[in-house]
């Protein structure tokens, strides 16, 4: 198989096949025949986004290579949705100098970083229409971009991760409803704990009182 970027030429040989990962480069077989099928790898960027976002790996940015070939062993993975996540955190706890490539490509991706942003932003209480045109797009863009970044509708993952958040300080009881309310950008107190409720089925002041039962 023949790899070309620019003037950049490489040839290497695949016999049982493989996952490529490749960013922007001319592929082409050198001989026999090339079957393949193209596989979605956003479901990476975004747990790749979320793991570096919690600084719980080193993101040092080092020059990624145009392609990263993986052995056969891996394709099975992608049969499954949770066999891929599984594997892809297994890889990341002790990446080798071949994964670490990998690593690099996803973080050049344009899905890594709106999933980055959309991260910051998730407590602000801007609408979609508004941070779209923050990040420089058309709203019907944006969302389409969204979309395709996080596997489902932007709004429903805002919503769900400002949930997250907030219900982990509210836990913590560093702050009261109000504030919490403020915070991550919900209208009010009342607006705060009626979205909670809808969403897990009890008011945040009953979870944080059922979790401090727990801990005595």
């Amino acid at each position: 198989m023949s790899f070309s970027e620019g003037r950049h030429n490489e040839n290497c040989l695949i016999q049982e096949g493989a996952l490529l990962f490749c960013e922007q480069a001319v592929v082409a077989p050198v001989s026999g025949d090339l079957v393949f099928r193209p596989l979605k790898i956003e479901v990476l960027s975004k747990l790749l986004a979320f793991i570096d976002g919690a600084g719980l790996v080193d993101t040092t940015y080092a020059e990624s290579d145009k392609w990263v070939l993986l052995s056969p062993e891996f394709r099975a993975i992608w049969q499954d949705r949770k066999r891929c996540e599984y594997w892809f955190l297994q890889q990341i706890i002790k990446p080798s100098p071949t994964f670490n490539k990998v690593l690099a490509l996803l973080r050049k991706s344009e899905s890594y970083w709106l999933v980055g942003y959309l991260l910051a932003q998730s407590t602000s209480g801007n609408t979609m229409r508004m941070l779209g045109e923050d990040y420089g797009v058309s709203y019907t863009h944006f969302r389409r971009l969204c979309s395709r970044a996080l596997g489902g509708k932007a709004k429903s993952e805002l919503r769900n991760w400002r949930m997250a958040q907030s219900l982990l300080n509210s836990v913590e009881g560093h702050e009261n409803i109000t504030q919490l309310a403020v915070n991550h950008g919900y209208s009010s107190p009342s607006h705060f704990s009626s979205e909670i409720k809808e969403l897990i089925g009890v008011s945040p002041r009953k979870l944080s009182n059922i979790i401090q039962l727990a801990d005595k």
